[in-house]
C-alpha cells in the first residue's frame, strides 16, 4: 500500500510539473484587475483582498447571479480589451468581483462560443484569467437540451463526463497532463446531494459538446441519446480541459431548457435564445445553493 501511495505522489508531482502557467498577458491582466479596477475598494477597507476562492462563468440565462454577490464591482470585456467580445444572446460580457459570507468570488458574466466566429484561442482566455488570479475551484454552468426521457425544464445537471463533437483546436500544452478524470468526482457528488437536499431537481449526467449555432434535428438528437449523452450544449468543454490542465478543480452545471421528447413534429414551437434564457434562470436559486457549497472548505 505504501508503494501505492508513493507512486499516486509520484505521478502527482510528474503532472503538477507539465502543467501550463498563465500568459504574461494573462497576468498583466490579473495585475490590472487585483491593482486597478478594485484598488478604490481596497482603499476604503483599509485591508487588501484575497484572491478569489471561487471562479464562475454565467452561461445562458445565468447573469444575473451576480446580484446577489456582496460589495459588487464589474467591468466589460471591452473596457479590458483582452478578454474577447461576447455576441451570444444572454450574455452579457463582463468580469464581476465580489464576496459571499467573506469570501471573495470572480465571475464571468458570459462567455465566447466556438460558433461565434472567434479564434479557438479566445476560448480559454477566461480560464487563463483564472487561473492567473489563483482561482482553485471552477463552477462553469450553461443551457442544455434535454435527452435523457425522464429530464425537466429548469432541471440541473452536474457533468460527470462529456462527448467532444467539436475538438477545438486548443494549444497542445493544455493536453499534457493527460487528464482522464477532468471533472472533480467530490466536489460533483457534493454539488449533486446539496441541490437534491436543498429540494432542487438536480443529477449527474454526460454532456454532449456541439458546435452550433443551430439546435439539433430530431435525428440528432436520437443519435445523442443512442451514443449515452444525457444533454446537449455548444460550450463549456474546452473550458473544462484548460481549467484542468492549469490545475483547477472542476464543477460543470447544465441546466435543461428544452425537451429532445417533447419535439414531437405535431406540436414543434421554434426554440430561440429568448426562450433558452428565461427556462435557463428557473434554475437560479439551485445554482446559488451550489455556488454557496462550493465556497466552503476554500
Amino acid at each position: 500500500m505504501a508503494r501505492i501511495v508513493e507512486q499516486m505522489q509520484i505521478e502527482e508531482q510528474r503532472a503538477g510539473a507539465q502543467r501550463p502557467v498563465p500568459s504574461l498577458a494573462a497576468r498583466d491582466m490579473a495585475r490590472r484587475v487585483l491593482e486597478d479596477s478594485f484598488k478604490e475598494k481596497e482603499m476604503s477597507s483599509g485591508r487588501g483582498r484575497p484572491k478569489p476562492c471561487l471562479g464562475v462563468v454565467l452561461g445562458t440565462g445565468m447573469g444575473g447571479l451576480v446580484d446577489r454577490l456582496e460589495e459588487k464591482q464589474s467591468v466589460g470585456f471591452s473596457e479590458l480589451g483582452w478578454l474577447p467580445s461576447v455576441t451570444a444572446t444572454g450574455h452579457a460580457g463582463r468580469l464581476v468581483w465580489g464576496s459571499v459570507e467573506n469570501r471573495t468570488i470572480v465571475m464571468l458574466q458570459g462567455r465566447v462560443h466556438a460558433y461565434e466566429g472567434q479564434p479557438a484561442a479566445m476560448l480559454l482566455r477566461g480560464m487563463e484569467l483564472f487561473a492567473a488570479l489563483g482561482v482553485e475551484r471552477v463552477l462553469l454552468t450553461n443551457a442544455s437540451g434535454g435527452l435523457a426521457s425522464d429530464l425537466t425544464v429548469g432541471e440541473i445537471v452536474i457533468l460527470q463526463d462529456h462527448i467532444d463533437f467539436v475538438r477545438n483546436i486548443l494549444p497542445a500544452k493544455h493536453f499534457r497532463t493527460h487528464e482522464i478524470q477532468l471533472y472533480d468526482k467530490c466536489l460533483s457528488s457534493q454539488s449533486v446531494r446539496v441541490a437534491q437536499s436543498a429540494g432542487y431537481l438536480c443529477r449527474s449526467g454526460v454532456y454532449a459538446y456541439c458546435l452550433g449555432p443551430s439546435y439539433e434535428t430530431r435525428a440528432e438528437y436520437r443519435m445523442l441519446k443512442i451514443l449515452g449523452a444525457d444533454v446537449v450544449g455548444m460550450s463549456t468543454v474546452p473550458e473544462v480541459v484548460v481549467a484542468r490542465s492549469f490545475g483547477m478543480k472542476v464543477v460543470a452545471a447544465s441546466v435543461v431548457t428544452n425537451l429532445a421528447d417533447s419535439l414531437n413534429l405535431s406540436e414543434r414551437t421554434p426554440v430561440d435564445g429568448e426562450d433558452v434564457c428565461r427556462a435557463a434562470a428557473t434554475a437560479a436559486d439551485g445554482m446559488w445553493t451550489i455556488i454557496q457549497n462550493l465556497l466552503q472548505g476554500t
